[in-house]
């Protein structure tokens, strides 16, 4: 069976406008942490509760979603996540208790995860298949300018409305704007649309989408993990400054937006699997370094920058890694999302139990370890992609591309 999408070429810019938001929203509860704990009164270990209602609601709206893209729906679902992002941020000014603040995080990483699967899937369907390192390091670039406008704007949100209020404010009209123009400029979905009552998914192997989806886990532990308790780990250890917590969570947006930035240009020279594992054996070197600095404020400064500039490649690279592989559809996202959601579920509330028990050393020592299983699991992932050739020719039998019509996309099933 043939498909084909609307002749009207789809733009991308709207994918890349919502990582935005989708990155501005994941990571203020970092920056946010000690506010939100001296306004709830409790210790650090139980404020880490909302990192878990945060990948808990990630991880459900990841499962749930992946089905509506493969079905046409890709927009509507899309505009339905901005919608729900911004009623989540609408929320959280007015809760003042762990329970009640869980309630809107969980929200919020629900409708994230919605939207994380269908920018991943929607962008590589937008790119034909080629290209599509570049495009999805592009994609995740604009996720890493959300994350990197987080603690400045928390820091001026505090200042200004004495809470969260002017940020859930800010999020509130941006999703909104972005959600109306999903809906009434009729961005057309780069795949099949409707034309059709069923689509059936592309199949992959589960084992290899687990393996796969390990990688992933693993990864965001070490992201969420380090950057969710940098500001925490930062105050712990007496950064000296007062402002020198805040500062040091943005210079590592920053230079994980510069990564990022750099990804683009990389891609176009190396390939995915060389650069990805360069990108994990730099982390695992930088958090060495981090751990035997122990503390001192120059390493934490230096190995903070390099950390973010070290990891930055490894979630759009190795979709694109996986993409070379296998046909990925919004299913295969949807398992690569959720066990990104489980990852940045488990690892962050470990380390904040960790650190009410050993202080802030363990926070380093935590992303160690799980910087180097990711850095091994790597070469298992290789190892199953590589030596089953006949992921590539299913994936060149089930997936095709005409290239005498430019604004014609044929997916044959």
């Amino acid at each position: 069976m043939t498909l084909a999408i609307s002749k009207r070429p789809a733009s991308g810019g709207v994918y890349l406008a919502s990582f935005v938001v989708m990155g501005l929203s994941l990571s203020m509860l970092g920056p946010a942490l000690t506010y939100l704990r001296e306004r709830a009164n409790v210790s650090k270990g139980d404020i880490g509760a909302l990192f878990v209602a945060q990948a808990l609601g990630y991880l459900i709206g990841s499962l749930l979603s992946g089905r509506l893209y493969d079905r046409g729906s890709g927009h509507h679902a899309l505009a339905g996540g901005l919608v729900g992002l911004a009623c989540s941020a609408l929320m959280i000014p007015y809760c003042t208790s762990v329970v009640a603040l869980a309630v809107p995080f969980a929200l919020l990483g629900a409708f994230a995860g919605d939207i994380d699967v269908g920018c991943n899937t929607l962008v590589v369907w937008h790119t034909r298949g080629a290209g599509s390192a570049r495009l999805l390091n592009a994609l995740h670039l604009f996720f890493g300018i959300g994350a990197l406008a987080s603690p400045l704007l928390v820091d001026r949100s505090l200042a200004w409305s004495g809470g969260l209020g002017f940020l859930s404010f800010l999020l509130v009209v941006s999703s909104l704007a972005l959600a109306a123009i999903v809906l009434l400029h009729e961005t057309p979905t780069p795949f099949a649309v409707g034309v059709i009552a069923h689509v059936k998914q592309i199949v992959t192997p589960v084992r290899i989408l687990l393996i796969i989806s390990i990688f992933f886990f693993l990864y965001v532990g070490v992201e969420v993990g380090f950057a969710g308790w940098l500001k925490t780990y930062a105050e712990g250890i007496g950064l000296p400054g007062v402002e020198a917590p805040t500062w040091l969570n943005t210079a590592f947006w920053l230079s994980f937006t510069l990564g990022r930035l750099a990804a683009v240009v990389l891609s176009r020279r190396l390939r995915s699997g060389v650069l990805l594992g360069g990108s994990c054996a730099l982390t695992v070197a930088v958090l060495a370094v981090m751990i035997v600095g122990d503390g001192d404020p120059t390493i934490v400064w230096i190995t903070t920058i390099l950390m973010g500039f070290a990891i930055a490649p490894q979630f759009a690279t190795m979709i694109a890694y996986a993409e070379e592989h296998i046909a990925l559809s919004g299913r295969a996202t949807s398992w690569f999302v959720s066990a990104a959601g489980v990852g940045g579920l488990v690892l962050p509330y470990v380390i904040g139990q960790m650190l009410d028990r050993s202080g802030s050393d363990a926070m380093p020592k935590a992303v160690f370890a799980s910087a180097v299983a990711a850095s091994l699991w790597l070469l298992v992932v290789r190892r199953a992609l590589v030596s089953r050739p006949d992921l590539s020719a299913q994936r060149s039998s089930e997936v095709g591309f005409d290239d005498d019509d430019e604004n014609d996309v044929s997916v044959t099933r």
